[in-house]
């Protein structure tokens, strides 16, 4: 099953900051989701945590920690994945057998070379870029 996380996290923080002066209790933001409050509230807990959302508990007025220009994808990614590699290398493979025996080695460094490209690729686009793309599709 795909990790929904870095999308998840990054509809929350668009969604606080396109709704700045409303009341956003997480049920509110869930159903723009199409979630639960519970899984919500977890995810901003972990961004709370990594420090790019703040929230008073109680008040149902959470806000970015800093400006959408200073918050790229990998900072959401690291801040809500549970497991950092996007790729995993299957290790269960015949030690017996000439290809079994090498391809873990083989496909973990071309995993290393997608992962290093789609983290640097992530540290570019900024959650106001994806809020500028949001405006523009709302637009069409």
């Amino acid at each position: 099953m795909a990790n929904t996380q870095l999308s998840d996290a990054t509809h929350i923080m668009a969604y606080i900051a396109l709704h700045p002066a409303e009341n956003l209790k997480s049920d509110r933001i869930a159903s723009s989701l199409k979630t639960d409050p519970t899984t919500v509230r977890r995810l901003m807990g972990k961004l709370r945590q990594a420090g790019l959302l703040q929230s008073t508990r109680g008040i149902a007025r959470p806000q970015l920690a800093c400006k959408p220009m200073d918050i790229s994808l990998r900072d959401i990614f690291l801040a809500v994945s549970t497991r950092r590699a996007l790729l995993t290398v299957d290790h269960d493979t015949s030690t017996e057998c000439p290809v079994g025996s090498v391809m873990p080695k083989v496909m973990a460094n071309y995993y290393r070379e997608i992962q290093s490209s789609a983290e640097g690729r992530m540290a570019r686009i900024t959650l106001q870029d994806v809020m500028n793309d949001v405006i523009t599709q709302q637009q069409n």
